[in-house]
């Protein structure tokens, strides 16, 4: 006889199976209240995609409405300040990325410090692409540094905000090519790409999955790969390694964070509903088809990860004094 499970409960035991602990083995929480998943940057870019694919899924592994809300402005710091303010109860989270460190880097006058937040899981990476606009007169990355050093200062390339991942990676490379563009920043992805592709800039560091489908109907040319390695979505294009530039910063790595304050029983069920969404196969497949990597690491891990990024950040935002005035 076949005997059919409902969604929900397929999905906790899942959960239960991925993780030390059983969801249920927490605390009473959520109670019937929504949960609020801050992203501290525009709609349409990579790091909303995650949170918008993965919202359902543990709004369903916690038996609550995920609702995700778009925070956007001082590259971050307005989405940040938000979840450092709210109540410590576990409904109010936050999508972020490797560049959340950056921002007490650049900023010390800030309404919150980095030990305000708990990291509670880096979920996925995503690779960053260097493109051109297909019009512009270069075929690889070498011409490109050979026509911007003709032209210092008149070419500008695109970012989502100052101290981003997308602007460590664009201004590591100047350093290294010795070239002068002009970073000219935005509120989000989306609306820088649109500038690339409407030929106002020259170049971005976006992520693959938002690059992709503008290489593939020819109207953006990708030059370099800022990943360790060659991806699958794009096996032609050299990195950045392999073109003799070294590691460049150049991948986006999101992960969940919340408040300091919030009680450690629910910062665990967060992170273990997290950890188990962006494993679930289907979720798992929808990244990879958008160019993301997963991850899924613990607390503990990403609270690492963030402190060896900061310390990297730190380096290249004295070699090329980047302020966020």
């Amino acid at each position: 006889m076949n005997i059919r499970i409902p969604r929900r409960q397929a999905l906790l035991a899942a959960a239960a199976l991925a993780t030390p602990r059983a969801l249920h083995a927490q605390p009473a929480w959520p109670t019937a209240r929504p949960i609020r998943l801050i992203v501290p940057f525009a709609a349409g870019g990579p790091m909303d995609a995650v949170a918008r694919l993965l919202g359902p899924v543990v709004g369903e592994l916690l038996g609550q409405q995920v609702v995700v809300e778009n925070r956007t402005g001082g590259t971050g710091i307005v989405g940040l300040t938000e979840v450092a303010r709210a109540a410590p109860d576990g409904y109010t989270l936050m999508i972020t990325g490797a560049s959340w460190p950056v921002t007490m880097l650049l900023n010390r006058d800030l309404p919150f410090r980095m030990e305000e937040f708990a990291p509670l899981s880096r979920l996925t990476v995503a690779p960053f692409v260097m493109v051109v606009p297909a019009s512009l007169p270069v075929r690889n990355l070498a011409e490109f540094i050979a026509e911007a050093k003709k032209k210092p200062g008149q070419w500008s390339y695109g970012t989502s905000g100052i101290g981003t991942t997308l602007h460590m990676a664009m201004e590591m490379l100047k350093l290294r090519a010795g070239i002068d563009l002009v970073h000219v920043p935005y509120r989000g992805d989306a609306p820088a790409i649109t500038d690339v592709l409407a030929e106002r800039l020259q170049a971005m560091f976006p992520t693959l999955s938002m690059a992709r489908p503008y290489i593939q109907d020819g109207r953006l040319r990708a030059l370099a790969v800022g990943y360790t390695q060659r991806v699958a979505g794009l096996p032609e294009v050299p990195t950045l390694t392999e073109l003799g530039y070294g590691e460049v910063p150049a991948s986006a790595d999101f992960g969940v964070a919340c408040a300091a304050g919030v009680p450690a029983p629910i910062r665990e069920k967060v992170s273990e509903a997290f950890r188990a969404a962006v494993r679930q196969p289907e979720a798992g497949r929808r990244l990879r088809d958008m160019g993301i990597l997963v991850v899924g690491s613990t607390a503990e891990e990403f609270a690492r990860m963030l402190a060896e990024e900061s310390a990297r950040y730190a380096e290249v935002i004295r070699a090329a004094n980047i302020t966020l005035n």
